[in-house]
């Protein structure tokens, strides 16, 4: 069941779009690149898995296979810090090509996952004598 009401193209637009954007940003682009690749092939895998992740988050379907928290916590490019980063240029991203309600509904629900995603690479980063975050 869908979360909130968007189409498997609407998710495209706004993966696509956002992509563009993270790859000429000066704090996100070299993480991704170094992630990624450069390539318009690899960008093109990157995308479509990504769009796959959207589809899966939202309701839409259940093609989406992997684990977007090891991913993240597995590269040590990433950091906790750049989620807020990320997680603004897309709303800004659901915004200028969704309908207003549609980009809300996929920016709060990002912002869950961002969230997340940060608090696990902390968690799981973090020496084991340290105490635990929360």
């Amino acid at each position: 069941m869908k979360k909130f009401d968007i189409s498997g193209d609407q998710i495209d637009l706004v993966v696509t779009a956002f992509y563009a954007r993270v790859r000429k940003d000066p704090q996100l682009g070299p993480v991704f690149a170094a992630a990624v690749g450069t390539s318009r092939e690899h960008w093109r895998h990157h995308e479509t898995k990504i769009a796959s992740f959207w589809r899966n988050a939202v309701g839409l379907d259940r093609s989406y296979t992997g684990s977007p928290m090891m991913v993240h916590v597995e590269n040590m490019d990433i950091e906790p810090r750049h989620f807020a980063h990320w997680l603004t240029l897309f709303r800004q991203t659901a915004i200028e090509v969704l309908p207003p309600a549609t980009a809300d509904g996929l920016a709060n629900l990002a912002d869950k996952i961002g969230r997340s995603l940060s608090f696990g690479i902390q968690q799981y980063r973090q020496r084991a004598d340290s105490p635990p975050l929360f």
